[in-house]
């Protein structure tokens, strides 16, 4: 079983500052293999996995999202954990791309996952545990989205609340009916 871990958290915060530390020059240097691919049960695993980054805000006194990006299939993550370090940081369409003076403030996870289950309904699922994966489609449009385990407790909300805002996030913004709700294909995962 792939566990994520804190060497694969100093691998995202060292990609990110290597390459804010480097002008744009186009040049690319060689990078040794990470550390934590020592730690992994094959050195060519692949696993799905996302990179949160998240900045402290002294204001609220809070944590607050800076950029999560990953994907769903497997990917190695010998490379793929700097990659996607990268992508989250620099190429969430919601954030502007992070610079280098908030790095101390901010903080990484890296969510492998795991265990993949069709759910009985949308609502099949545990607040904590299981992150969920929804897809539909309205009027020959297809849409869909995910939230990974840690959301809905974070946010302290309920199913009914977390699906709602999938499907906004999704993009949809019609009406939320029980037939919509009955058409959604969902997936759970824990990470």
């Amino acid at each position: 079983r792939l566990i994520a871990s804190s060497a694969m958290c100093y691998c995202s915060f060292d990609t990110l500052i290597d390459a804010l530390q480097q002008p744009s020059s186009g040049n690319t240097t060689t990078k040794a293999r990470p550390d934590f691919v020592n730690d992994l049960p094959d050195p060519t695993v692949q696993c799905p996995l996302f990179v949160t980054w998240e900045k402290y805000s002294r204001k609220n006194s809070a944590w607050q999202l800076r950029g999560c990006i990953g994907c769903l299939s497997p990917r190695p993550l010998a490379t793929d954990v700097g990659e996607y370090s990268m992508i989250s940081a620099l190429n969430d369409r919601r954030f502007n791309p992070i610079i280098l003076e908030e790095v101390p403030s901010l903080r990484v996870s890296v969510s492998l996952l795991v265990d993949y289950e069709r759910c009985k309904d949308v609502y099949d699922w545990t607040i904590g545990v299981h992150g969920i994966l929804i897809k539909f489609a309205v009027n020959g449009q297809r849409f869909d989205g995910t939230f990974l385990p840690e959301v809905a407790k974070q946010q302290h909300w309920d199913h009914s609340t977390t699906v709602s805002s999938l499907i906004r996030k999704a993009g949809y913004h019609g009406a939320i009916t029980q037939e919509l709700l009955d058409g959604i294909h969902c997936t759970r995962y824990q990470s």
